[in-house]
């Protein structure tokens, strides 16, 4: 009994790391399929998307455009799962958005167009579990191409 309670206790810290990591790459990903979906859709229903990150919270979301007001344009939830509010595991933060920000909520947004171009982009996550490891998340802007690159 002693010998499996040893080896079960050292097993715990490598299978929650391997956890961790499953969750930082299914995150990321996540965020390039979220962005993709707002692209394709925004052509498809010829309406203008927008993905949204809030910096302090690590949430992000995906909105679409219903009407102009005043000359404002006015955004809902899109109808679809990718319209509820996701969060980024405990393990990454948002370390920098460079993107436009809305004027009432200040959360970071990224529009996809009709047209099929979207604004130009970077978010980039740091992988609190390692010192130094980020994971750069680009939007090129009017081709509307994404990429992913990891950094030390």
């Amino acid at each position: 009994m002693a010998i499996l309670a040893i080896i079960s206790s050292s097993l715990v810290p490598v299978y929650v790391s391997a956890m961790d990591g499953v969750r930082t790459r299914n995150a990321q990903n996540d965020i390039i399929s979220v962005l993709r979906y707002a692209q394709e859709v925004a052509v498809r229903e010829s309406r203008e998307h927008r993905v949204y990150f809030n910096k302090k919270t690590g949430v992000y979301h995906l909105m679409r455009l219903i009407r102009l007001e005043n000359d404002e344009k006015v955004f809902e939830p899109a109808d679809s799962l990718i319209g509820e509010k996701q969060s980024i595991p405990a393990t990454l933060v948002f370390a920098n958005i460079r993107a436009r920000r809305d004027r009432r909520t200040r959360e970071y947004f990224i529009s996809c167009l009709p047209n099929g171009a979207s604004d130009k982009a970077v978010i980039r996550l740091r992988d609190q579990r390692s010192h130094g490891v980020y994971i750069e998340i680009t939007v090129e802007g009017p081709l509307g191409k994404i990429t992913l690159e990891e950094s030390r």
